[in-house]
């Protein structure tokens, strides 16, 4: 053991520090007593602004572990919620004997949960999590309850202090013990009390059972802040500037997104990578056409032209303030020729819906659902089953992709495969066939037709190759010992720089198909 260890030197830091760890986070609680010769104790308790002056005179602790006075019953029956008024505890040890096992931990004052509403998450009594929910649904995490070590952040916990007029305690007592004390470290007996504004402790040094005691007991206070402000206040959220024009030198107009007059109809572009986010997470928000959003917001853009992101600037007001700073990084200058779409502008602003998105990945999708619709009125199944529970997700996620990532085609070719090939309905296409029992998928497919005296070998063509393609598919790249792969390969002209235009040609090749079993069925009559 180093001198400066056995003096305590490293705890007289955390104690200047006021206990403050990194990130925001308060140490209010620790249990470090494993080893009788290097023990640490922390807890904390709340004190009423006109008490604080009565416990800043000794550093003794105002509460014993255990011991928290709450509630208090007197012998005369008579009930007090706190045994002295102004002081409070904010940890509560609970030790239950029960006949086949003991059960001890420790909770937090419910009244902090309850001014928060916190959103309490983890395996057991000794190990939770407790999170603030922010209107968004975001969590953020406020207390966190270890076996040895709780701790909170302070931003949370200033907060309520402030609002509760109360001032925060952290109480501590850490003790070091040592047999032979090296002559040449000059330690001396004492009994010191050290008191500055935010502290006051008392290091003793003594003899104890033949050894040398060096002991340090005492509390920190936490101030409350000097103006009142809680979560509750109403704030007006800030908006972003974005990208509205460029002016005759070149230089870029920017505009905040504040409803003014006269700024309704300013129209903002965005590059289309700003939507991979969102369909990178399906379950938590949904794209289509005319907006994008989750349960939280919902933003209308136009998505419907191939290039670019139109979106009414004012429009950009509804967004949380990250999801405006997440727009931002993608915003561009307009350029000539830019511009809403004849969809977008039929829906929003003539009131009438449009028949058809312009875009091609959200108009194969619509595509998808209404040839599936027609198909089932007329023969009363549908050609493509519905997706499982599990992939439903897919459906969501689909889109163009903005670079030629190989993952990203691959990833998309993957459900465009899944959503048509995979979900072919063979049990009701092989209904009346005499089929060989090799014979699956799309062969059961074009047996139908041929069934139907139709006869589409181009669309066969594509449908076989596709699903060559992704039966060659390896990890994300394609398999070049994959004779059909490599014919899938040639058929759609892939290269490592074109990847974008190869899935839009998948994209088109599919609504194609979609529409030519439309025309030979007369789904559309």
């Amino acid at each position: 053991m180093e001198k400066n260890y056995f003096l305590l030197e490293d705890k007289k830091k955390e104690i200047e520090s006021k206990f403050l760890i990194k990130n925001g986070w308060l140490k209010i609680y620790e249990n470090d007593s494993n080893n009788f010769d290097d023990t640490a104790g922390v807890y904390c308790c709340l004190i009423a602004n006109d008490k604080i002056e009565k416990y800043n005179e000794d550093y003794k602790w105002p509460l014993s572990f255990g011991s928290e006075g709450k509630p208090s019953v007197y012998g005369d029956n008579s009930y007090k919620t706190n045994e002295e008024d102004g002081l409070e505890p904010f940890l509560f040890y609970k030790n239950f004997l029960l006949q086949e096992t003991s059960i001890k931990y420790l909770d937090v004052a419910e009244e902090f949960v309850l001014y928060f509403r916190l959103y309490e998450k983890g395996n057991d009594k000794q190990n939770r999590t407790f999170y603030y929910v922010s209107d968004y649904g975001e969590l953020d995490e406020v207390l966190i309850i270890e076996p040895k070590l709780i701790k909170v952040k302070i931003k949370y916990l200033r907060e309520y202090i402030t609002m509760r007029d109360m001032n925060f305690v952290v109480c501590y007592d850490f003790m070091r013990l040592l047999k032979n004390i090296p002559s040449d470290w000059n330690i001396k007996h004492q009994d010191e009390l050290i008191k500055e504004n935010d502290f006051i402790y008392n290091h003793l040094i003594r003899n104890v059972s033949k050894k040398t005691q060096s002991w340090l007991m005492g509390k920190v206070f936490i101030k409350p802040n000097e103006t009142k402000k809680s979560h509750f206040d109403i704030e007006i959220s800030k908006n972003e500037s974005y990208i509205i024009e460029i002016d005759d030198e070149g230089e870029l107009i920017y505009e905040d997104c504040a409803e003014t007059d006269g700024n309704h109809f300013k129209v903002t572009y965005f590059k289309k990578e700003v939507l991979n986010k969102y369909y990178n997470e399906p379950n938590k928000y949904q794209v289509d056409g005319f907006s994008v959003g989750s349960k939280f917001f919902r933003l209308k853009i136009d998505n419907n032209v191939d290039e670019y992101i139109p979106v009414f600037l004012t429009n950009l007001r509804m967004l949380p303030e990250m999801e405006q700073l997440h727009w931002k990084q993608y915003n561009i200058p307009p350029k000539e020729g830019m511009n809403i779409s004849r969809t977008y502008y039929k829906t929003m602003i003539e009131g009438q819906w449009a028949e058809q998105p312009e875009a091609v990945d959200l108009l194969f999708k619509s595509k998808y659902e209404s040839f599936n619709k027609k198909w089932e009125k007329k023969f009363g199944w549908k050609l493509y089953k519905p997706l499982s529970k599990t992939d439903e997700h897919l459906f969501t996620a689909l889109h163009k992709i903005t670079s030629n990532n190989v993952k990203s085609f691959c990833e998309q070719t993957l459900t465009i495969v899944k959503l048509t090939i995979d979900r072919l309905n063979e049990k009701e296409l092989a209904k009346g066939l005499s089929l060989e029992s090799k014979i699956r998928g799309i062969g059961k497919f074009e047996k139908f037709l041929e069934s139907k005296e139709i006869n589409i070998p181009k669309m066969f063509e594509f449908l076989r190759n596709l699903q060559n393609l992704r039966s060659g598919l390896i990890a994300h790249t394609f398999s070049e010992s994959n004779k059909d792969c490599k014919k899938a390969l040639k058929y759609f002209g892939i290269e490592n720089d074109n990847y974008t235009k190869v899935l839009e040609e998948i994209f088109v090749k599919s609504i194609y198909t979609f529409n030519t079993l439309e025309t030979y069925f007369e789904l559309n009559e």
